[in-house]
């Protein structure tokens, strides 16, 4: 059988995980991992848009500029 280009489930969760993980690591904000956890922890409550997300990412993050010692 050929493989049609599609990704299994189990691959596909795994290249997301990995995807999140890299996210993190480098200090970008995670928009699909904030939804999953407003739909696991908060039924569905309100959610931010793509773009509020980053925005008070960054607001939290840099606050009112970024910081340099040079």
């Amino acid at each position: 059988m050929r493989n049609s280009g599609r990704l299994d489930g189990w691959t596909a969760g795994r290249l997301g995980t990995l995807l999140s993980l890299l996210k993190r690591v480098c200090g970008m904000p995670d928009y699909q991992g904030y939804l999953v956890h407003m739909r696991e922890k908060h039924g569905g409550g309100a959610v931010l848009s793509e773009r509020e997300y980053f925005e008070q990412h960054m607001q939290v993050r840099y606050g009112s500029g970024v910081s340099r010692c040079c």
